[in-house]
């Protein structure tokens, strides 16, 4: 029995030990647990605290034009604020930052709310694409900037890039120059940098080069007068096929004697045939200067130089003038390669060196637009003397003279500023 008692005593005092040992270690593992959550609970707080000094370290950096910064705010607005993403991104973008550039030119347009996304994005393709340096994209680019099309309007920045859009020989760019410094946006007019504009793009065989150049020399825009280079520029639009230029220089040539009669027929022709209903009247009138036998050999003429003008850009340059040249005895301006190249490079100089007062003009020498003027009778040569072409002599008073065309150039339609030129200078020699 005593035997029974102790084992029994042994056996209850073993299990209060375990039992003391159960609950004093899963009290110790409860309040381990709640020491590693507070100690969780604390670390994340430094976390979140730690983020937010991070962001508005970011926002700050960002704000004074951290680059990286401003890319990782706006990545982080894409999915949730597009407008905000936009507004980061344009930050980067404007110091150059192409893959914010890429960004904005694929979101902009995703924009909904903005009437001018479309435009914003179009704006950033093309300051992507002018990178390239590429003469077209430069010159587009330009254009959006001076039109403020899908950003700020910024003249200076986007004359920069038509002007090197035009060094890069982008006739486009050349054109929109030659009429841009005669604008009203011009603030002065540069009547001088119009000119050598147009010019060079005259230069490269373009059409609307020559007509603008020759319409500089009529109105004596940059350049002072000189109807015989007018003539010649004309002529050679004329003979590339524009319709246009063969009716104004048709007019050019109408004048009283037979040569000028004979030219200015075959042009008003040709003018007619491009569609210019109103060279056949012209036409019907230049006719009654001229014999039947004369009217046979210019018709002959006027075939012959369609034909030629059929072959398009097939056809050397002056085809058709040295076959007029030849034909009528005409000598009037003709440049080299060597003074159109000088004359490209700004040196007005020597071009006005060779102009010469129609005073100093042999009598009866030269027709009115300066061409040699074939000898058919007596009272030809009177009439050409009487229309020897009024050349001014310098370039000394040519900014008044410049300010007054502009200001003509600018109000009237091109056709119209043509016939008032040419009027004028009709009047001129009625009255001599």
């Amino acid at each position: 029995m005593p035997y029974l008692m102790v084992v029994t005593g042994l056996s209850a005092g073993l299990l209060a030990w375990i039992l003391y040992r159960v609950f004093a270690s899963r009290g110790k593992q409860q309040q381990l647990l709640a020491e590693k959550r507070q100690k969780e609970a604390r670390y994340q707080l430094v976390l979140e605290k730690a983020k937010i000094a991070e962001r508005e370290d970011k926002i700050f950096k960002a704000q004074t034009g951290h680059v990286s910064s401003q890319l990782s705010l706006a990545k982080e607005y894409e999915l949730t604020n597009v407008r905000e993403a936009i507004n980061w991104y344009e930050k980067a973008a404007k110091q150059d930052n192409i893959i914010a550039q890429n960004a904005l030119a694929r979101l902009c347009r995703s924009d909904i709310d903005d009437p001018d996304g479309e435009a914003k994005s179009r704006y950033w393709e093309l300051v992507i694409k002018a990178k390239r340096g590429e003469a077209k994209e430069l010159f587009e680019l330009g254009l959006v900037l001076i039109r403020g099309q899908g950003t700020d309007i910024d003249v200076e920045s986007g004359l920069e890039k038509v002007l090197e859009a035009a060094d890069k020989q982008l006739i486009a760019a050349m054109l929109f120059l030659g009429d841009w410094y005669l604008s009203e946006f011009a603030h002065p007019h540069e009547p001088r940098e119009a000119f050598i504009w147009r010019f060079r793009a005259a230069r490269l065989e373009d059409i609307d080069g020559f007509m603008k150049t020759a319409f500089c020399y009529q109105a004596g825009v940059g350049v002072s007068k000189d109807s015989r280079r007018a003539m010649y520029w004309l002529e050679r639009a004329a003979e590339r096929g524009d319709g246009e230029a063969q009716l104004l220089v048709a007019k050019m040539h109408n004048r009283s004697n037979m040569t000028d009669a004979a030219i200015s027929y075959i042009w008003y022709s040709l003018a007619y045939v491009n569609g210019y209903s109103q060279a056949k009247e012209a036409r019907d009138e230049v006719v009654q200067l001229l014999d039947i036998d004369t009217i046979l050999a210019v018709q002959n003429v006027a075939n012959k130089v369609y034909k030629m003008l059929k072959k398009g850009d097939d056809m050397p340059a002056h085809t058709v003038i040295h076959l007029l040249d030849r034909l009528y005895g005409r000598k009037g301006y003709r440049p080299t390669d060597e003074m159109l190249d000088v004359l490209a490079l700004g040196e007005l100089a020597s071009e006005m060196s060779s102009l010469q007062p129609a005073e100093t003009a042999q009598s009866g020498e030269l027709g009115h637009n300066g061409y040699t003027a074939e000898r058919v009778s007596s009272e030809t040569d009177a009439v050409a003397t009487q229309a020897t072409a009024d050349t001014p002599a310098s370039f000394s008073a040519q900014s008044t003279q410049s300010h007054a065309s502009i200001s003509g150039y600018q109000q009237q339609p091109w056709q119209a500023s043509w016939d008032s030129l040419l009027s004028g200078s009709e009047t001129k020699k009625d009255t001599s």
